[in-house]
């Protein structure tokens, strides 16, 4: 059972990641930067299930990376990079000013989301063999 509902997880990270590519190429790139972390989160989820561990109700990617177990085997510049994507979540849901939001978030920071997550999404899966 774990295996399926980890399946419907990985399905839905994989939407969310051409999601993330068809905002980067429509130049909304705080959407880009919105979807990784998505994807990031249904990835914990996947790997929770898989494990056949409880799929908390939370948002923030380093507590998911506790609750999955893997945390001491990201490094501190991916797990800055976690930290930035849950707060970027938060505020890309909740606050009203689209230009402070944008702020910095170039097509090359965009870019550099997208690899990150592609990257931590294929170590989960590689986790999940």
């Amino acid at each position: 059972m774990g295996s399926e509902i980890s399946q419907k997880w990985l399905e839905r990270v994989d939407y969310d990641m051409e999601t993330a590519k068809a905002m980067s190429q429509a130049g909304r790139f705080i959407y880009v930067v919105f979807m990784c972390q998505q994807a990031l989160e249904k990835g914990f989820k996947a790997f929770l299930a898989h494990r056949s561990k409880e799929i908390v109700p939370i948002h923030n990617l380093r507590r998911l990376s506790e609750h999955a177990e893997v945390i001491h085997e990201l490094g501190e510049d991916q797990l800055v990079k976690l930290d930035f994507l849950s707060h970027y979540y938060i505020n890309a849901r909740y606050k009203e000013d689209l230009n402070q939001l944008s702020k910095g978030v170039t097509a090359s920071v965009a870019r550099d989301f997208i690899e990150f997550a592609e990257e931590i999404i294929a170590w989960l899966r590689q986790k999940m063999k």
